[in-house]
C-alpha cells in the first residue's frame, strides 16, 4: 500500500459496483493459474449469482506471470472487455483503502496508540454497559446476558479468527472491501472469535502493550457499532495463571501490565469484560465459537444459562480437534450434535479458531476431514483470513499481511472527535 513492495502479480475478480461499498468477496487468480468464468464454477456462481444469459462455460481467464489472457469458451456467447482509463477509477482500490484507514482513525479518535488510563477505563466501562444488555443476546434465568448470540439474517457477517495482538491484521481487515461502509449502514456485523490478545511470536510472548492496544481499538468499534460488533470469549481472554504459551504465564503478565499502566479500576473492568462476553453465535448459514463443540450433552438453554455450566464454558473455549496426540479431542459426531442443538442443518458451516493446523496457515476448510467444519486463524504476519456471507453462502477470503499501523498513523487526517461517531 505504501508503494515499497514489489507489485503483486495476483489478480482479483470482483463485482465492481459492490466491492467498495458492500460485504462481498473476490476470486483470486494467481500467476500460472487459469479460471473458468461461468455458471459451472461454483465459487464464481456463489459470488456473482450469474443470470442464465451467462453460459455454463463462458470464458477462461489465465494469469501468465501477471499478464492476463482471455479465451472464449462458448461459440454463441458474447463477452465485452472494457479497458478502464479514467484515473479516478484506476486509483479507486487504493483510494478506497486509504479512506477506510482514515475512517478507522476517526473511529479511534486520533493516532492508533495506547489510550490514556482515563480514556481506556471510560471506554471499557461503556463496553461493559453495552454487554449487559447486548443486542440479539437472550438473558439467562438470572436476567444476565447469556452465552448465545442469535444473529438476525439481515446482518452480513465478517468473521475474524484469533488475532493475538496483531494490530496490523485488524487494520488490514477494516481497510479492505466495503466492510466499514456496510458497518456504518448497519448492514454488516463484525464477529471476533476471541483471543485478540497475547502475542504468539516467540520474541513477543511477554510483551502486553499490543494486547492493550488491540482491545482499545475493538472497544472503540463496539462503542461506535454497539449492535454490529461482537466478541466471543476465547481461552486467552482471562487473567488465569494457566493461560500462556511456551511456559510464559501470559494471563498473569497481562493482568499485571493492565494494572501497571491503567490502574485497578481498568483491571477490574477488563476482568468483567471477559466474564460478560458470549461464547457462541448462530445465524442463517453458520454457527461459530472459539474452540469447538462440547463433547458433553447439552440443551440450547444451557448455552444461554452458561454461568450455571462452567464445564460447558470451559469446553467451548478450550476443546481441540481430535488429532494424533489428542485422543480426547472433539469429533465429527460432536460437531453434528452441536449443530442439532443449535437448530442448524447438517451442512451448516461451523467456524472456529483456537487450533491452527500448521505454523504458517491461516485457514483450513473441512478441517479434520469433517465437511463444513472450518478453522480460521487470523494472527499470521504473512497472511490472514476472514469468513463472509455472499448470496447466502459462507465464503473465506485470504489477504496478504501488511504492516499498516505506522502507515495509518502517518496519514494526514482531518479528524473529528471520536465521540461524534459513537453509536
Amino acid at each position: 500500500m505504501d508503494g515499497g513492495a514489489r507489485p503483486s502479480q495476483h489478480w482479483l475478480l470482483v463485482e465492481d459496483e459492490r466491492y467498495f461499498e458492500d460485504v462481498t468477496g473476490f476470486i483470486r487468480l494467481e500467476p500460472g493459474k487459469k479460471l473458468l468464468l461461468g455458471r459451472d464454477n461454483e465459487a464464481c456462481q456463489a459470488l456473482f449469482a450469474f443470470p442464465k444469459q451467462v453460459k455454463r462455460r463462458q470464458l477462461e481467464i489465465e494469469n501468465d506471470g501477471g499478464l492476463i489472457s482471455l479465451r472464449k469458451l462458448d461459440g454463441e456467447s458474447e463477452t465485452i472487455v472494457h479497458y478502464i482509463d479514467d484515473p479516478e477509477e484506476i486509483s479507486r482500490p487504493l483510494s478506497s483503502r486509504l479512506d477506510n484507514l482514515k475512517l478507522v482513525r476517526r473511529i479511534f479518535g486520533g493516532p492508533i496508540s495506547l489510550k490514556s488510563p482515563e480514556e481506556a477505563t471510560a471506554a471499557i466501562q461503556r463496553v461493559n454497559a453495552i454487554l449487559r444488555s447486548e443486542a440479539y443476546r437472550p438473558k439467562d434465568t438470572a436476567g444476565r446476558p447469556g452465552g448465545l448470540i442469535d444473529l438476525p439474517d439481515m446482518l452480513s457477517p465478517i468473521i475474524v479468527g484469533d488475532l493475538h495482538a496483531r494490530v496490523d491484521n485488524l487494520l488490514k481487515i477494516l481497510s479492505e472491501d466495503g466492510f466499514l461502509p456496510a458497518l456504518f449502514r448497519g448492514e454488516a456485523c463484525l464477529i471476533f472469535l476471541g483471543d485478540a490478545i497475547h502475542p504468539e511470536d516467540d520474541r513477543d510472548l511477554e510483551q502486553m502493550d499490543t494486547s492493550l492496544l488491540i482491545l482499545d481499538l475493538i472497544f472503540r468499534l463496539k462503542i461506535v457499532f454497539p449492535n454490529n460488533v461482537f466478541y466471543l470469549r476465547g481461552n486467552h481472554d482471562s487473567f488465569d495463571e494457566q493461560v500462556g504459551k511456551a511456559g510464559v504465564p501470559q494471563g498473569v503478565l497481562f493482568r499485571n501490565r493492565a494494572r501497571q499502566l491503567r490502574g485497578r479500576a481498568y483491571e477490574a473492568a477488563l476482568a468483567e469484560f471477559f466474564e460478560l462476553s458470549p461464547y457462541v453465535v448462530r445465524s442463517r448459514g453458520f454457527v461459530a465459537c472459539h474452540a469447538g463443540p462440547p463433547r458433553s450433552h447439552l440443551a440450547l438453554r444451557d448455552l444461554v444459562d452458561i454461568r450455571a455450566h462452567p464445564n460447558l464454558a470451559h469446553e467451548l473455549i478450550w476443546n481441540r480437534l481430535r488429532r494424533p496426540g489428542n485422543a480426547a479431542g472433539y469429533t465429527e459426531r460432536d460437531v453434528r450434535a452441536f449443530k442439532r442443538t443449535l437448530g442448524a442443518e447438517a451442512d451448516t458451516p461451523l467456524i472456529v479458531g483456537h487450533t491452527p493446523l500448521s505454523r504458517d496457515g491461516t485457514l483450513w476448510l473441512d478441517a479434520g476431514g469433517m465437511p463444513n467444519h472450518h478453522i480460521l486463524y487470523s494472527a499470521r504476519a504473512q497472511s490472514l483470513a476472514v469468513f463472509i456471507r455472499v448470496n447466502g453462502k459462507m465464503m473465506p477470503l485470504v489477504y496478504p499481511g501488511e504492516p499498516l499501523l505506522d502507515f495509518a498513523n502517518a496519514l494526514c487526517v482531518g479528524e473529528e472527535p471520536a465521540q461524534a461517531l459513537d453509536g
